[in-house]
């Protein structure tokens, strides 16, 4: 008895998540389920607040205009003709509790519903007949509440890794994170995408272990999830694939328990041969498979056509109200021939996914929408403008998002996942669930590969699922807490994180770490949503009302409408258009990084102006300009007006190239940069 009594400590420690006798652990404290309690609520409570109190100050961002009308047109409709290029259900669970709020949704004769053009009928909707602040701050309340789930579910995975002190350690990071912050708060479809990772691989993970019917469905749902909220999805399969053969050829298996089997209380099965471990592992698999197709069809509501009316528009009619008219049904199918068509030089796996998305297409076994929508984004992958470090480009860069990753996540974060790396790889007692972490391993360094190997170089938010993951890692590094430099180093490093996060508040989109110095030389390495997503226009509205009577204008980047924030300003060249043109005389002029780097505008980049013949033609546009009056000629007339308006374009492109080397006279946020010009700065900049 006193030798049971001796030894009964030792297994309650490893119960509760510590390690064995005379192994260092972290503190018993930490293993307290009442500490852990407190301290989950407390950061995610803190974390609802940062999140919250931050999103009220940004005006609404560029993709947010398109992701929350498509959400709302396919709850009012059952219409999936706007942004097919993403799955619907983040869109609709953004979109759904506007439905409760009254607000006037355009007519079927709005410009852009006819063609499908979901940015021109979006901005009618949010900023001409409606308060757009008011209906995106609901929709982005609803995306704190998937913020707040991820970080939970990185506690999850964190504590089924390496233990409760990991999982403290990980949700610390979560919460403070820039990164989750900046795009946890928006209407898009990135954190959705990163929070199906992570509970799809916890989920997995647990029916790896053993078959239930409860984990079995958890499971499928999460695949559901995760196919629904961005086609880049079955790269997150890599991690499930690596578990599955986990379990087929290593360890007894998984536990079968979907029916109760006769038998002493939590007896385990013996160990199953290996093929029939396999058979149960496929016919799992074609079970969620099944489930996943299911899921799809209703989420699409088991109709087939993409668009409301489509059997009319087929026949040459239109149905009226909201429906499709037989124009832009046209254009769909014209899409799908160009895009199904065999084409001399296509590789063989282009002709095998071309193949395939003819089987599914002709045999209706997916929704079209699904189907064009994943069609739509294989093909917009194949380039897509970028910058990176002053460099121009569309076939992507291998060194973009390592760059990218490195500059723009906090160097207390990535010191923490580095020691919790090599904490794991060291610590054989901290691997508590190696299938688990097969899993996660496997699934970073698929994804993590194909993000590198990427064409599309628009964003460090595309590698938003790996930090939940990397998190989890990082958690392992907890285990120093056991020594006295140890909890000075962790003290030392989640102080830097809170530093960094409380700096950088509430401007998250705009987060770069001190190894380039700062938000304020963002710009010089990356643009588009790594720092200038449109987010700063209320800024800039309540910069001009302490600046009145200003003439200003603006080169903005952006979806959002400068009118609706009360911005009477002249339009520079901008990505969406807005306003007039205005002559360019003294005043403020204000410019998007984005805009002012020329990244979407050929005409702004250094590379247009250095090429001599471009120089010549608009020495010459102004000296005929300046010396030729109008002729009476109606053709000379119109030649005249053609190149007139072809060399204000020119003026005002050179006016922001030459912009790029001045340094701005004020900052609003990090996105806009301000200049004072006087009619003699004009001339000189916009000078031939």
């Amino acid at each position: 008895m006193a030798r049971e009594k001796k030894r009964a400590p030792t297994v309650a420690r490893q119960a509760s998540g510590s390690a064995p006798k005379g192994e260092p652990d972290a503190a018993s404290w930490l293993a307290s389920r009442r500490v852990h309690l407190v301290v989950v609520l407390c950061l995610l409570a803190i974390c609802a607040i940062l999140a919250i109190s931050s999103l009220a100050g940004d005006s609404v961002t560029f993709d947010e205009t398109s992701h929350l009308t498509a959400g709302l047109s396919y709850l009012k409709h059952h219409d999936y003709r706007f942004a097919p290029d993403h799955p619907p259900l983040a869109k609709l669970w953004c979109a759904w509790p506007l439905l409760l709020v009254d607000h006037n949704w355009p007519g079927p004769e709005t410009p852009g519903w006819v063609g499908g053009l979901m940015y021109v009928f979006g901005r009618e909707w949010l900023f001409r007949l409606n308060d757009g602040d008011r209906l995106v701050l609901i929709a982005r309340c609803m995306m704190v509440i998937l913020l707040l789930a991820t970080c939970l579910s990185v506690y999850a995975l964190a504590r089924a890794l390496a233990g409760p002190a990991a999982a403290l350690l990980a949700l610390a990071l979560a919460a403070f994170s820039p990164t989750l912050l900046a795009h946890g708060r928006l209407v898009t479809t990135d954190l959705p995408l990163a929070l199906c990772t992570i509970v799809s691989l916890i989920t997995f993970g647990r029916l790896m272990e053993k078959i239930t019917w409860r984990r079995f469905f958890a499971t499928a749902a999460a695949f559901s999830a995760l196919s629904l909220v961005k086609f880049s999805w079955p790269t997150i399969l890599a991690g499930p694939l690596v578990m599955a053969l986990w379990a087929l050829v290593r360890g007894p298996g998984p536990e079968f328990a979907l029916w109760k089997t006769a038998g002493p209380p939590h007896s385990r099965q013996p160990k199953m041969r290996r093929w029939r471990r396999l058979l149960l592992l496929l016919a799992l698999g074609c079970g969620l498979v099944l489930f996943v197709w299911a899921a799809i069809w209703t989420c699409y509501g088991w109709r087939y056509a993409m668009c409301a009316g489509d059997t009319e528009a087929r026949q040459g009619r239109w149905a009226g109200g909201y429906s499709v008219k037989p124009e832009l049904r046209q254009q769909f199918d014209a899409t799908w021939d160009d895009e199904l068509r065999w084409r001399e030089g296509d590789g063989s796996v282009k002709r095998l996914r071309k193949t395939l998305f003819k089987t599914l297409r002709d045999n209706r076994l997916l929704p079209e929408a699904y189907l064009y929508g994943f069609m739509w984004a294989l093909h917009t992958t194949q380039s897509r403008g970028a910058y990176l470090m002053g460099d121009y480009y569309s076939e992507g860069r291998i060194s973009y998002f390592p760059i990218a990753f490195a500059i723009k996540t906090p160097i207390a974060t990535m010191l923490l996942i580095l020691g919790g790396a090599v904490t794991l790889f060291a610590r054989k007692s901290l691997r508590r669930n190696p299938l688990l972490l097969a899993g996660l391993l496997a699934l970073v360094a698929v994804y993590a590969a194909g993000a590198i190997f990427s064409r599309i170089n628009i964003g460090h938010r595309h590698l938003l699922p790996l930090y939940p993951l990397l998190f989890c890692v990082a958690g392992a590094s907890a285990a120093w807490w056991q020594y006295r430099v140890g909890r000075l180093v962790l003290a030392g490093l989640l102080a830097w994180l809170v530093g960094a996060n409380l700096y950088i508040y509430p401007h998250y989109l705009a987060y770069f770490n001190e190894l380039i110095g700062g938000p304020r030389n963002g710009h010089r390495y990356l643009a588009d949503s790594n720092i200038d997503w449109g987010q700063d226009l209320k800024r800039l509205a309540h910069y001009l009302r302490q600046h009145p009577n200003e003439p200003v204008q603006l080169a903005y980047f952006g979806s959002a409408d400068p009118a609706y924030y009360g911005i009477d300003c002249g339009a520079l060249p901008s990505f969406w258009t807005f306003g007039t043109p205005r002559e360019l005389t003294a005043g403020l002029y204000v410019a998007s990084i984005t805009q002012l780097l020329g990244v979407y505008e050929g005409m702004i980049q250094n590379r247009f102006w250095n090429d001599v013949q471009n120089v010549a033609e608009y020495r010459r546009l102004a000296e005929m300009l300046a010396r030729t009056p109008p002729s009476q000629s109606p053709e000379l007339q119109a030649r005249y007006k053609k190149a007139a308006e072809l060399y204000e374009k020119l003026r005002r492109c050179r006016l922001l190239n030459r912009l790029q080397a001045r340094q701005p006279d004020d900052r609003i946020g990090y996105s806009l940069f301000v200049y004072w010009l006087s009619d003699a700065d004009v001339a000189e900049l916009t000078a031939p």
